[in-house]
């Protein structure tokens, strides 16, 4: 139990007990009419005299930093800790465990191998975030505090903040000039008293799975350094399991939340198109990061709703409740994707899998064990042409004429089939309709509130490992394209439908595994129940000794 919850429950008890010393005391006599008044002064004098009794217990670094935002703010409340307290914590932690950042802002001569620690960040904004804090404990002291107040960001190389420099991880963009303006997402962060800490690293034009690139290197993962973070919101992925911020940004176009957040074992949530005000490309969506169910709950509920920088943002604003119904009687499907690739997934993923189902079954749910007969042969190339049809292709058109500065993997990715169009839009829209139908009628029109699906075929990928289409990965002893590895971007092209990854083991490497789950179209709230229930029912990790350890092993 958290201590401020403690502070909680003995107060509750207190008044529990409390009532039953005047029934016993009193017996009804006429005195029984101003209990309630005389209940109220005890619970305020308890409410003021134990968070100064809580107060007194002494957190470790480790502690405030990894505390989740939902803890924080409790705290903030009573004086316990400040915003200080934290960022500080979170501070030296980053001096601790991230390693040296280029600050050239010029190509690195062994990007590879450049830093060899954690290396989440792109640059940070320290100083100012001191003040930002110092102004949240003045508001939490006169009673004006926000429902962010003094919680640290870490945010994603994309979003743009009014003085920073968004560079897409590019060479080609390492002079472009600082952001005039705040973006959607962070007007509704600061609006809350959120606190930007840093800028988190991203591949190149985000279009990797795994977090590197020529400007700023290798984005390796806290829990084993040897493998990846993910991609492209790997930084932001990695400082949370660092310890290095509370809550992170994410965006997701094939997977950029749920493929770092199953990685690097934290929450990720990909909204259905327009529930975060984003962009007009319907395959791409932001969304929030965070350590535990509740943090992401908190931040989707502040940077859900309409904007009006964002025409697709949807109204009204969608709220997420604190709490949800147990799962006792509902249906979820359950679908191992054995056909996504041949030979089927990592045995590892499978094994977290029949874990997941018995969680459910645990928690009250019927599991529907389904087969959905798509494969990573008939899908990723269809998608990959879609996307870049769309307003995506305006980075191809950026890149040419510096092919040189490239990423290998930009390149690949961008020649694609080298004939992006109107065509093929419209060979990606049968595919959606055709597999919206199927995952209607097999999951859906059978009663079913939600799926449950693997994020990825497999754990183990190494964190300078180039994920290009022409590239192979290992799978239980057969070798495939290694953008194949990934079953997030299904919910990109089938962009309506709202999808939970949720941290579920740790791998026999020390590398987290997750799982997806997948509420019918715009359904969000299914998906949240799902999760709320597996995060209750599941030991959950940044909790009782489950913290990475930053060990370098093959």
């Amino acid at each position: 139990m958290q201590y401020a919850e403690l502070c909680d429950t003995i107060t509750a008890q207190l008044i529990n007990i409390t009532t039953e010393v005047f029934e016993m005391n009193i017996g009804g006599l006429r005195l029984k009419k101003v209990s309630a008044a005389v209940l109220a002064a005890l619970a305020l004098v308890a409410v003021s005299v134990l968070p100064a009794f809580c107060a007194e217990k002494k957190y470790t670094q480790t502690e405030l930093a990894y505390m989740p935002a939902t803890e924080q703010i409790k705290l903030f409340k009573t004086g316990a800790i400040t915003p200080t307290d934290v960022l500080e914590a979170q501070i030296a932690r980053v001096k601790e465990f991230n390693g040296p950042v280029n600050t050239s802002r010029e190509e690195l001569k062994d990007y590879l191998n450049f830093n060899g620690k954690v290396n989440a960040i792109c640059f940070d904004r320290f100083d100012e975030a001191r003040k930002a804090a110092k102004e949240a404990e003045l508001r939490y002291k006169n009673g004006t505090a926000r429902p962010l107040e003094g919680i640290t960001v870490g945010i994603k190389n994309e979003n743009e903040v009014k003085g920073w420099r968004v560079d897409m991880g590019s060479l080609i963009l390492k002079d472009a000039p600082v952001c005039e303006n705040d973006g959607a997402i962070i007007d509704k962060l600061k609006a809350a008293g959120a606190i930007p800490v840093f800028s988190t690293n991203v591949p190149e034009f985000y279009v990797s799975s795994m977090t590197w690139n020529k400007l700023y290197g290798v984005t390796r993962n806290p829990w084993n350094l040897y493998y990846g973070v993910g991609g492209s919101s790997g930084g932001s992925c990695a400082s949370l399991a660092a310890g290095f911020c509370t809550l992170a940004t994410g965006s997701d176009m094939g997977g950029s939340i749920r493929i770092p957040a199953a990685m690097c074992g934290v929450y990720g949530f990909k909204p259905p198109f327009g529930r975060v005000p984003t962009s007009e490309i319907c395959y791409e969506t932001l969304g929030p990061l965070a350590r535990t169910f509740g943090d992401m709950r908190l931040m989707q509920n502040i940077i859900c709703g309409p904007s009006h920088k964002i025409h697709s943002s949807l109204r009204p604003k969608l709220e997420y409740p604190e709490s949800y119904e147990s799962l006792k009687g509902q249906k979820v499907a359950l679908c191992y994707f054995k056909n996504w690739l041949s030979g089927g997934c990592d045995r590892e993923v499978n094994v977290s899998m029949d874990k997941t189902a018995e969680l459910l079954k645990k928690a009250g749910a019927e599991v529907v064990v389904i087969d959905l007969d798509w494969s990573a042969e008939k899908f990723i190339k269809t998608y990959i042409n879609g996307l870049m049809s769309t307003e995506m292709y305006e980075l191809i058109a950026m890149a040419e004429g510096h092919k040189e500065l490239l990423c290998r993997y930009c390149e690949v990715f961008f020649k694609g089939d080298g004939d992006f169009g109107p065509k093929k839009l419209i060979e990606a829209g049968r595919m959606l309709n055709a597999m919206h139908k199927e995952i209607q009628k097999k999951v859906f029109a059978k009663g079913c509130m939600a799926l449950v699906m693997p994020s990825l075929a497999t754990p183990k990928v190494p964190a300078d490992f180039e994920a290009s289409p022409d590239k192979l990965a290992d799978i239980n002893g057969t070798q495939h394209k290694s953008i194949d590895i990934c079953l997030t971007p299904l919910w990109n092209l089938l962009s309506r439908y709202p999808v939970v990854n949720v941290p579920v083991c740790l791998s026999a490497r020390n590398v987290p595994v997750g799982i997806q789950i997948v509420g019918n179209t715009y359904d969000d709230l299914a998906a949240f129940r799902v999760a709320s229930a597996l995060s209750k029912t599941n030991r959950q990790l940044y909790t009782d000794g489950l913290f990475p350890d930053f060990r370098k092993e093959k």
